[in-house]
C-alpha cells in the first residue's frame, strides 16, 4: 500500500474544503481518515480521490454537521464553566463597581449609557474582527471557537437591547438593575476569554502559526 505524499494529502484537504468541510480541526481529522481509505484503493491518485469524494460526499457532509454540533455543545459547556470561576466574579464585581460609581455620582441614565456604548462598540468590533479573520484566514478556522461566537453573539444582542427595555420597566431599585448590565458586559468578556483560549489551544494542537 503506497503512502500518500504531502502534496497528495494537501489535495485531499482541498477536496474536502471544496465540498464544504470548512473548519480546520474537523478537516484535518477527516483528511487523515480519507487518506487512509484512498491509500487502500487502486488506480491513479486523482482517480481515487475523485471516486472517494463522489461515493462519500453525503456521508462526509453528515459527519461534518455532527462534528460541528458537538463543537457547539463543547464550546457552550466551556463558556458556562468559565462563568463559575473566581476570575469571572472579579470581572463582574469590577464592572458593577464602575457602573455603580457612575450611577452614584451622576444619574441612572448615564450609567446605562456606558453600558450601551460598551455593547455597541463590542458588537461592532466583533463583527469587524470576525469578518477580517474569515476573509484572511478562512481555511484556518477552528470549529469549537467559531461555533461559540456564532451561537452566543445573538444572545448578547438580545440581552443588550430588547431585554434592556424590559429590565428598565421593572419596578426595582436602579442599583439592582445595574447588576444585570454588569452581568451582560462580563458575559461578553467571558466569551472573548473562552474564544481566545480555544483558538490558542487548537493552534497549538494542530501546529498552526
Amino acid at each position: 500500500m503506497e503512502k500518500l505524499t504531502q502534496e497528495q494529502i494537501t489535495a485531499v484537504d482541498k477536496a474536502l474544503w471544496d465540498i464544504g468541510i470548512k473548519y480546520l480541526d474537523i478537516r484535518i481529522e477527516m483528511t487523515d481518515h480519507a487518506a487512509a481509505t484512498i491509500e487502500s484503493m487502486e488506480g491513479s491518485f486523482e482517480r481515487r480521490l475523485k471516486k472517494y469524494i463522489f461515493e462519500n460526499k453525503k456521508e462526509l457532509k453528515k459527519n461534518y454537521r455532527q462534528f460541528s454540533m458537538n463543537a457547539s455543545i463543547k464550546a457552550v459547556k466551556l463558556l458556562i464553566s468559565n462563568m463559575f470561576t473566581v476570575r469571572f466574579f472579579m470581572i463582574l464585581a469590577s464592572v458593577y463597581a464602575l457602573l455603580f460609581a457612575e450611577y452614584k455620582y451622576e444619574e441612572f441614565e448615564d450609567a446605562t449609557n456606558i453600558f450601551l456604548i460598551i455593547c455597541c462598540v463590542s458588537i461592532s468590533v466583533f463583527w469587524i474582527c470576525w469578518g477580517i479573520i474569515n476573509f484572511t484566514r478562512s481555511t484556518e478556522l477552528f470549529s469549537t471557537a467559531e461555533r461559540l461566537l456564532m451561537r452566543v453573539n445573538g444572545i448578547i444582542f438580545l440581552m443588550a437591547f430588547p431585554l434592556r427595555d424590559i429590565i428598565d420597566k421593572l419596578e426595582i431599585n436602579d442599583a439592582v438593575k445595574l447588576l444585570y448590565y454588569a452581568f451582560v458586559i462580563s458575559f461578553y468578556i467571558a466569551i472573548w476569554f473562552t474564544y481566545s483560549f480555544l483558538t490558542k489551544f487548537y493552534k497549538s494542537r494542530y501546529r498552526v502559526v
